[in-house]
């Protein structure tokens, strides 16, 4: 059924004054059909299964209904599809608590791998960048300074993994398309992963050395510019609008 044919059976229920009909992308099911109805107190559950006694198939029933009390209108009196909130709306649309959206198990696998995943820079350094971590000769307090950057970039590594291996769902939920969700995941990925390897570099790097120079700044700096500018990109214009 077209869009348009699922709002004229929803406002035919006695509490909806308006409706809007969008799909939007969703990392596992590929789409994802919401109906955000104009109404007071309108229960989504009520409202997906008048649809279903009103003989629309199950496939037309949106999968999600998000009750609101006003829809945003443009000027033309139309209902503004480009104001609607955004997806997910897990509470308001399905009645479920956001507790259960999170399963324990997935908490104690990301605990279990962030550990491991800071293993790896905290036992590498001295292996793949021999002395760049070496503070024999800086007094203290400032040589504590530098530890405490070294554990921050060992954490942000770990986490920036962690985030790489189990953070793309939570991106295309936010990106609305497999490009966006591609870009905005790698590029968050790199603004965490990339201090580790930067750090250890350039201090190991003569300062005279422009050809060692020049790839430090076109592997890192450059490209960890250009992630921050996809991200501001997607702030800016990225969101999915049906």
């Amino acid at each position: 059924m077209e869009h348009h044919e699922i709002e004229a059976v929803l406002e035919e229920h006695p509490q909806v004054r308006r409706s809007a009909v969008v799909v939007t992308a969703t990392e596992r099911s590929g789409s994802t059909m919401i109906a955000y109805v104009e109404g007071d107190d309108l229960q989504p559950a009520r409202i997906r299964a008048y649809l279903l006694a009103a003989g629309l198939p199950a496939e037309s029933v949106p999968q999600l209904v998000v009750p609101l009390p006003v829809l945003p209108l443009s000027v033309s009196g139309e209902v503004d599809r480009s104001g609607l909130p955004l997806p997910p709306l897990p509470v308001a649309a399905v009645g479920k608590s956001a507790a259960g959206d999170v399963h324990p198990w997935f908490l104690l696998a990301a605990v279990v791998m962030l550990t491991v995943t800071l293993v790896a820079p905290a036992t590498l350094t001295d292996v793949l960048w021999p002395g760049s971590t070496d503070l024999t000769y800086v007094p203290s307090p400032w040589s504590w300074l530098f530890r405490g950057l070294y554990l921050a970039e060992w954490l942000s590594f770990s986490f920036g993994l962690v985030f790489l291996l189990v953070g793309r769902a939570s991106v295309a939920r936010l990106a609305g398309g497999p490009w966006w969700t591609t870009a905005v995941h790698l590029s968050l990925g790199w603004l965490l992963v990339a201090w580790w390897p930067q750090d250890n570099f350039y201090r190991l790097a003569d300062k005279f050395d422009w050809p060692r120079q020049a790839a430090l700044v076109y592997g890192f700096n450059i490209t960890l510019m250009l992630a921050a500018a996809t991200l501001a990109v997607f702030v800016l214009f990225g969101r999915r609008r049906d």
